[in-house]
């Protein structure tokens, strides 16, 4: 996590995953935080931009070596990860609570009232005792248990990152927030249009775009610097909204070992990382659209920002202190 960001949309902003836009169906659904993916996307084109390539010219090869070098050939991965994906509330930053932390239901968490006061609870490993119930699923037989009543999981919360670093038995004020206190959802009704970008008849679509509240930026982190300048200006996700950008220091993270690891971004859920899951809320498919071939990409699975694994499995993970 080397290279850190704050972004600051001029408007509101379009994500969402592979579910289509259905012609004449009301929807306030939006994804949010934004898939690596569009971040990555969105910093490669501003990085042409700035060095007046046109996207023509990119996807003919016909772009300097030092660039190519710094966003990747057209058509390829990105040759830079977005290691974090947070949210600054002022000077706060807050990041995806750990999906392993739980509230009891009368904590009121998801509520109005902030549960100050409560007690958290954390999921780990069963225990022997725990074993004697011979519990078992399709993922296995080694389960994260919480002792509780009637826990309420924190995935989807976010949490100050300083609790991250010295993690809280109750929970203080300001200490987590529901996303409604950090943006909120707007319904938009868009149109559908052809090739030519003709209006289709009778095609229109309702989809939910996210408003940042007053105060609050995004706030990214990359393993490398990807040719950006220090401040300025790129567009992000549907419709291309505007966002500046300034390049800020990197804020004092986790750095001791630990036998579980959280990820501050999404991650490309595979075959070969799922032994590794710990804990997790519900996956996202991702598809969208590829300037290089001018068809839909491959639908993909992330893992949301917040999953717990029990292995460091990029060396971009945190330890998470039990």
């Amino acid at each position: 996590m080397k290279i850190w960001y704050h972004l600051t949309p001029a408007d509101t902003l379009f994500f969402r995953g592979a579910e289509p836009l259905e012609a004449g169906q009301l929807s306030r659904a939006a994804l949010f935080p934004p898939p690596v993916t569009v971040l990555q996307g969105a910093i490669r084109t501003a990085v042409l931009k700035q060095h007046g390539i046109s996207f023509a010219a990119y996807n003919t090869g016909n772009c300097p070596e030092e660039v190519t070098a710094l966003i990747g050939a057209s058509g390829q991965p990105a040759p830079f990860r977005v290691t974090a994906v947070l949210l600054a509330r002022k000077e706060v930053l807050y990041a995806p609570c750990p999906a392993n932390w739980f509230l009891e239901s009368n904590g009121h968490a998801g509520s109005d009232d902030a549960p100050v006061g409560c007690t958290v609870l954390r999921a780990m490993s069963p225990t022997n005792a725990a074993d004697a119930l011979r519990l078992h699923s399709s993922a296995g037989g080694d389960l994260p248990m919480v002792r509780a009543l009637d826990p309420q999981s924190l995935a989807g919360f976010w949490l100050r990152l300083d609790c991250l670093r010295t993690p809280p038995t109750t929970i203080a004020s300001g200490d987590l927030l529901d996303g409604a206190d950090l943006y909120d959802v707007e319904p938009r009704t868009g149109i559908a249009m052809d090739g030519k970008r003709k209006v289709l008849q009778g095609r229109l679509y309702s989809a939910g775009h996210v408003r940042l509240r007053d105060g609050v930026r995004l706030v990214i982190a990359l393993d490398r610097d990807p040719g950006l300048a220090d401040s300025g200006l790129l567009t992000l996700g549907g419709e291309k909204r505007v966002c500046g950008y300034t390049r800020i220091e990197a804020p004092p993270l986790p750095a001791s070992a630990a036998p579980l690891y959280l990820t501050l971004a999404p991650v490309e859920l595979t075959a070969d990382l799922l032994p590794s899951v710990f804990a997790a809320a519900k996956p996202v498919a991702l598809a969208g659209w590829d300037l290089a071939t001018g068809f839909h990409k491959p639908t993909t699975t992330w893992l949301p920002a917040g999953t717990v694994f029990n292995r460091n499995i990029n060396d971009h993970c945190l330890p998470l202190a039990q």
